[in-house]
C-alpha cells in the first residue's frame, strides 16, 4: 500500500507524464465525440491524429510568446509572432492529412482537390483555435491562480516582517524611556528606585513575552498599562493624579500587544518633572460595537517637547502597525485646546 501511494504520488510530480496523460486523455475525448456522433472510431482516431502535430506550437505559444510577449506588452509582436505560428501549424496539419492520413491510414487513392488552398488552411486554423482553447484557458487560469497565491504570500511575509521590525523598536523604545525614568528616581535617591525596579521587571516580562503574540486579551493589555501607570506613579509621587476609566465589556476582545502603553506613555512625556503643581491625566478605554476608543487628555508642560515631534516614536510605530492590520478601520486625532494635548484613537476590531 505505502509502494502505490508514493507511485501515485511520483507521478502527479512528474510533469511530462502529467502532461502526456492530459494531451492523451483530451485527445480520446475528442474522438468519443465523434464516435458519438455517428463517425467510425478509427476514422475520428485518424483525424485527430494531427492534432499531435500541432501540440508543440501550443508549447511554443503559452511558454514563450505569452509570457515573454503579453507580459512585455509587446502586443503587435505578440499577435504577427501567434499569426504565423498558427499558420505554420495548419499546413504542417493538413500535409498529415494528404501525405499520411488520407494515403496511408485510409488507404485512399484520389487524393482531394485543392487540399491547400488558402481557404482550406485558414479553415484548419479555426479548428486548431476550438482544439486549443479549453488547454489555453486551463493554463491562463491556473498562472492566474498560482501568482494569486503567490503574490497573497508575499503580501503576508512582507507585513509580517514589518510588524516584526516595528514590535523590535518598540521594545528598545519603551526600555529608553523607562531607564530614564529610573535615572531622574536614582539621581534623587529616591527610596522608590527598588520598587521602580520591581516595576520595570514586570513590564519587561510581558514585552518580552506577550508582544510576540499576534494577538492578546484586551483585559492584559490593561494589566500591564496599569503596571505602567504605578511606575509613573512612582517617578511623579503625589503630584500625579491619573484619572483611568475603563468601559464596555472586554471579555474575549484581542487586541495587537503594546497598543495601549504608547498612547499613555505619550501622554506622560508631555509632563515635566522639573515643574511645579498638579500633574491631572485623563485616560479612557472604551471598546463598544466593535469598535475600541483610546483618548488621553494631559496637560502640556512649559519645556515640552517641540510641536513636530509630539508624536513620539511609541505613537508613530503603534500608527505604522495598525496601517498594516486595520487599513482604513482606525482613526488618529490630536490637538492642542487650552494648554492641553487631546489624543483620540479608534480602531474597528470587528467587521
Amino acid at each position: 500500500m505505502y509502494q502505490n501511494n508514493t507511485s501515485s504520488i511520483s507521478f502527479f510530480q512528474n510533469r511530462i507524464l502529467r502532461h502526456i496523460t492530459f494531451w492523451i486523455v483530451y485527445w480520446f475525448s475528442w474522438v468519443l465525440l465523434d464516435v458519438m456522433g455517428g463517425a467510425p472510431f478509427n476514422l475520428a482516431s485518424y483525424r485527430y491524429f494531427g492534432c499531435f502535430v500541432e501540440i508543440p506550437f501550443y508549447y511554443l505559444h503559452m511558454y514563450y510568446l505569452w509570457p515573454k510577449l503579453i507580459k512585455q506588452r509587446r502586443y503587435f509582436s505578440y499577435f504577427i509572432s501567434f499569426i504565423i505560428i498558427l499558420i505554420i501549424s495548419a499546413i504542417l496539419v493538413r500535409l498529415y492529412e494528404y501525405y499520411i492520413m488520407f494515403p496511408i491510414l485510409m488507404e485512399r487513392t484520389n487524393l482531394p482537390d485543392g487540399h491547400f488552398t488558402v481557404h482550406r488552411v485558414l479553415g484548419m486554423a479555426r479548428a486548431i483555435l476550438l482544439w486549443f482553447g479549453p488547454p489555453t484557458a486551463i493554463k491562463i487560469f491556473r498562472d492566474w491562480s498560482a501568482n494569486k497565491v503567490n503574490l497573497e504570500k508575499a503580501k503576508k511575509e512582507q507585513k509580517a516582517s514589518e510588524l516584526n521590525f516595528l514590535k523590535s523598536q518598540m521594545n528598545p523604545h519603551f526600555l529608553f524611556n523607562t531607564l530614564n525614568n529610573l535615572y531622574a528616581l536614582a539621581l534623587k535617591g529616591s527610596q522608590k528606585t527598588p520598587d521602580a525596579l520591581l516595576q520595570l521587571s514586570n513590564l519587561l516580562s510581558y514585552t518580552l513575552y506577550e508582544s510576540t503574540e499576534d494577538k492578546v486579551s484586551l483585559e492584559k493589555e490593561i494589566h500591564h498599562l496599569n503596571n505602567y501607570i504605578e511606575l509613573e506613579k512612582l517617578r511623579f509621587g503625589n503630584r500625579l493624579n491619573v484619572q483611568l476609566a475603563i468601559l464596555g465589556d472586554m471579555k474575549d476582545v484581542k487586541v495587537p500587544p503594546l497598543i495601549l502603553v504608547p498612547m499613555v506613555e505619550n501622554a506622560f512625556k508631555h509632563c515635566s518633572l522639573n515643574e511645579r503643581g498638579s500633574v491631572d491625566i485623563q485616560i479612557k478605554i472604551a471598546f463598544r460595537n466593535g469598535t475600541l476608543h483610546i483618548s488621553t487628555i494631559n496637560p502640556v508642560a512649559q519645556t515640552a517637547v517641540k510641536e513636530d515631534n509630539k508624536n513620539g516614536i511609541g505613537v508613530n510605530n503603534i500608527l505604522k502597525r495598525l496601517q498594516i492590520l486595520y487599513p482604513q478601520k482606525h482613526m488618529f486625532k490630536m490637538e492642542k485646546r487650552n494648554q492641553k494635548f487631546h489624543a483620540d484613537l479608534d480602531i474597528e476590531l470587528l467587521d
